[in-house]
């Protein structure tokens, strides 16, 4: 990138040099030519006032009793370089100056200044013999015009315009190295944050995502491009955080089971138990069976909405049947607990949700009231139409959540010790209150919760009506 800035630059430098180069070679050109026309027009004019045609011959009308030295030294200046010529474009008189050096015009050309009446006219192949010639039409008795050319040498002007061209050749090349030079220090200073960036992200890596990538303060587009990068490291940090402490607690919830299982059917197999023995022990396993493929079921889920490879199949619903039905067949487990499990509903309440997702939510939500909630409990379910959202609360008589926990209970495998437990044991994994905050934000929806240790919980979950979004 340095390289190509520097090209660049140089190349940009060197087209505007050129460019400059030449109108300024241009201009100064232009400047020169027009002072010597204007210097020729001036002496023609002047010459006009003492040429007369005689006879067809051109003479001066000058006293010469009365012309100052002065005047007749300026005369015979500019009469160096003079002839008159007629209408027909012979040639009637010319300074021996212009015959020494072969100057002379075809008659076709003459009569062409004549008719055309060009104000100058250069002649001369090489350029150290060109002349200038300034054209003024002199008239005769009768009225019959003749040109008359008042000249210049250019040599001296067309050398001094090729000094300034060499001039000019030499310095470019100079020019355009030492613009190239500078050029690759300005571009080694502007891309001399983003190689400190670069140094700065290769020492980051999965042991030290705390270190960031230093800014300027000057908030350009690097200092933002740093802070771009930085709010990156930051996410990955705080994923590769929640990968460690999932690592960690898939591992200890994975572990706990089965040594339970390893220990209860070593024992077994050491002690040789009764049948009714061996009955509780396959028992027991099999408790921690199903609650090992819970767990697997609810980290298959979870690990394909972080992939984003869960997408839910929408389909009208009534909010109010799912529930009552979902209230039907936990009534059993409530039974079996001494719980009050009971549910209120309103008016059709359409939804567009995933039938089994929205089932999973709200099973989670009674299953989760149900464990925390001691014998002679209640649990209550209430559908509810809000306007343009459809609402399922879950409130129970359990033993609520403390202040500390509640911002973590949507977190995977967060379970508190005192406050979430039930008969001094820690049920289920951690991992149904996230699948219900991810349900419901699939939905277009949220959840919020409020509890009290002591007095109960309440799970709100807010999803849109049909047609509503």
């Amino acid at each position: 990138m340095r390289g190509q800035l520097t090209f660049q630059y140089t190349l940009l430098f060197s087209i505007i040099l050129l460019i400059a180069a030449g109108l300024l070679f241009g201009i100064l050109h232009w400047i020169i030519y027009w002072n010597i026309d204007n210097e020729l027009q001036d002496e023609a004019n002047r010459v006009k006032q003492y040429v007369q045609i005689l006879h067809h011959k051109p003479q001066l009308a000058l006293n010469s009793a009365r012309a100052s030295a002065e005047q007749i030294n300026s005369l015979n200046t500019i009469f160096r370089l003079a002839q008159v010529s007629d209408a027909q474009g012979q040639l009637i008189k010319q300074s021996p100056v212009l015959s020494m050096l072969g100057f002379s015009l075809r008659p076709s050309q003459l009569k062409h200044i004549l008719v055309e009446r060009p104000n100058f006219y250069s002649w001369g192949a090489p350029r150290s013999e060109e002349i200038r010639f300034a054209n003024a039409i002199i008239y005769g008795p009768q009225g019959h015009p003749y040109l008359l050319q008042i000249g210049t040498r250019l040599k001296p002007i067309n050398d001094a315009l090729d000094t300034f061209l060499w001039v000019l050749l030499m310095l470019l090349p100079v020019t355009i190295v030492l613009s190239a030079a500078g050029g690759s220090v300005m571009a080694a200073r502007t891309l001399k944050p983003v190689a400190d960036m670069t140094h700065a992200a290769q020492s980051i890596t999965a042991t030290n995502l705390g270190r960031r990538l230093p800014t300027r303060g000057r908030g350009d587009e690097l200092d933002e491009l740093a802070e771009t990068f930085n709010a990156m490291f930051a996410r990955l940090e705080e994923s590769f955080q929640r990968m460690r402490e999932f690592s960690a607690n898939v591992s200890h919830e994975l572990r706990t089971p089965l040594q339970a299982m390893q220990g209860e059917t070593e024992l077994a197999l050491v002690s040789q138990p009764s049948m009714a023995e061996y009955r509780r022990v396959l028992e027991s396993n099999l408790e921690e069976i199903d609650r090992l493929n819970r767990m697997i079921r609810n980290l298959l889920v979870l690990a394909q909405a972080d992939a984003g490879e869960v997408q839910p199949r929408l389909e009208l619903i009534d909010l109010n049947e799912l529930v009552r039905d979902l209230v039907e067949q936990m009534q059993i487990v409530a039974s079996a607990r001494e719980l009050q499990l009971r549910t209120f509903t309103s008016a059709p309440t359409p939804v567009r949700a995933d039938s089994l997702r929205l089932r999973q939510m709200v099973l989670n939500l009674i299953d989760n009231a149900l464990k925390y909630t001691p014998a002679g409990g209640w649990v209550e379910v209430r559908v509810e139409r809000r306007h343009s959202a459809a609402q399922v609360q879950v409130r129970d008589s359990g033993i609520g959540i403390s202040q500390e926990d509640l911002p973590h209970i949507f977190e995977r495998f967060y379970r508190a010790d005192k406050s979430r437990t039930r008969d001094g044991r820690a049920d289920g994994c951690g991992l149904g209150l996230p699948i219900v905050k991810w349900v419901a934000e699939i939905h277009g929806g949220s959840v919020e919760v409020s509890s009290l240790p002591g007095q109960g919980s309440s799970f709100l979950v807010r999803l849109p009506l049909a047609g509503a979004a």
